[in-house]
């Protein structure tokens, strides 16, 4: 026979006015203490649904309690830490450095290893520190640092797939697609059908725990020269002739990175993007080996919001736009790198800032974001490394000398490559 379930609850004082947290956070004390892997698995199928009722419930002042909770009654035993310290302090050699690594390992460790025993236990996890990050405490941040340790052991690239997504993919695959989208609203099947046509491609990343859901995915098209517009790109007719096609009248030369969505926010700053782009690349210089050079179409999502921080004035023209976006993914910082988050994305990747296109994206996002503006991030196999170096050493901002000379007053700290 099976074992048999048996705990008492005892009411945590910042929560005793609330059952479902009461029971919720017994069950995490009772999940931690069994060895049993079977009874074990139950219960963390009870703290899966549990915590799913706080979220159907929208309940962010008990998930804030559960956090709190979870700092509090699964911290590391500081008698145990001190003890470890001493050891080592006394004899340090490898043995006593490990004992000090167990001695300091939170107890929450395991308490997440156990719920991830439950059928589908990664999702409320990826939901715990999804929530965690949007309710930016620092009371709970050790909640979301040892998330963020697990998953970023679970979902190192190791464990990852790189999938071809097209339109002999899977419905449930494609809805994701349509429902995580975050660039460029992908505007129902037909939108959808256009940009996996024969001339697009689409890869993402996959893990065995979520075989049908994408964790990140990135929207290309094979084009003739740089896009500098995002509608050129995505409402572009279907050519007549593959593109993709060497021996063709007029193959694509240029692969065009319109769209990197990150899927899964409890995920975010593991760096997935970094992977992806760079083995997406290798695929399509394996399969369409007329391409010459690798481009991103991207926003700039930070250009208004400084402009409105700093209170500066701006001239709409053309050439006054070009001036100031240059300034701003130049000079603009966030300590020593640039103030843009996808700037430092593409940046860490070793590409350069190429060009800066004004009216790129004349939609409301856009325009609101960032006056329409769109810029070119280059990837140039030849030089990628030599960027990333220059930019994680000495946070250099590698550009084509036409954007660095937008500005008359140009700076030292950015390099013309």
């Amino acid at each position: 026979m099976g074992q048999r379930l048996t705990f008492s609850y005892t009411a945590d004082v910042t929560s005793s006015a609330n059952p479902e947290l009461v029971v919720l956070q017994e069950t995490c004390r009772a999940l931690t203490r069994l060895r049993d892997e079977a009874a074990a698995r139950s219960l963390a199928e009870l703290v899966v649904r549990r915590y799913a009722n706080l979220t159907r419930a929208r309940d962010d002042e008990a998930k804030r309690s559960f956090f709190d909770f979870l700092v509090r009654a699964f911290a590391p035993d500081p008698a145990a830490v001190t003890a470890a310290i001493d050891a080592y302090r006394r004899a340090p050699d490898a043995t006593t450095a490990h004992d000090l690594w167990a001695a300091s390992e939170a107890p929450r460790l395991d308490l997440f290893r156990s719920i991830n025993l439950a059928d589908d236990g990664i999702h409320p996890l990826l939901t715990m520190r999804a929530d965690a990050l949007r309710l930016s405490d620092d009371t709970i941040a050790p909640v979301e640092r040892d998330l963020a340790y697990l998953l970023s052991s679970w979902f190192n690239r190791g464990f990852l797939e790189l999938r071809a997504i097209d339109w002999q993919t899977p419905a449930e695959t494609l809805e994701k697609l349509i429902e995580y989208e975050a660039v460029h609203e992908i505007r129902g099947w037909d939108d959808l059908r256009r940009r996996l046509e024969h001339d697009r491609r689409c890869y993402g990343f996959f893990h065995p725990s979520l075989p049908a859901e994408p964790l990140i995915f990135v929207e290309i098209a094979l084009v003739h020269g740089l896009a500098t517009h995002i509608e050129a790109v995505i409402d572009a007719p279907v050519p007549n002739e593959d593109l993709a096609d060497p021996e063709g009248t007029h193959p694509a030369d240029t692969a065009i990175f319109y769209s990197i969505t990150n899927c899964q926010t409890g995920l975010r700053g593991i760096p997935l993007g970094d992977f992806l782009l760079k083995q997406v690349t290798d695929e399509l210089q394996r399969t369409v080996p007329s391409l010459r050079q690798f481009s991103t179409l991207s926003p700039v999502p930070g250009l208004r919001r400084w402009v409105d921080d700093e209170g500066i004035h701006v001239d709409l023209s053309a050439d006054g736009l070009r001036r100031l976006t240059a300034e701003y993914l130049l000079h603009a910082k966030r300590g020593d790198e640039p103030q843009d988050s996808v700037a430092r994305f593409h940046l860490r990747n070793g590409a350069r800032l190429e060009q800066i296109n004004v009216g790129g994206d004349p939609s409301p996002k856009g325009e609101a974001e960032s006056y329409g503006v769109l810029v070119n991030y280059l990837y140039d196999p030849d030089q990628l490394a030599e960027n990333h170096e220059a930019y994680i050493n000495e946070f250099r901002v590698a550009h084509a000398p036409a954007v660095g000379a937008l500005l008359d007053d140009e700076r030292p700290n950015p390099t013309d490559s």
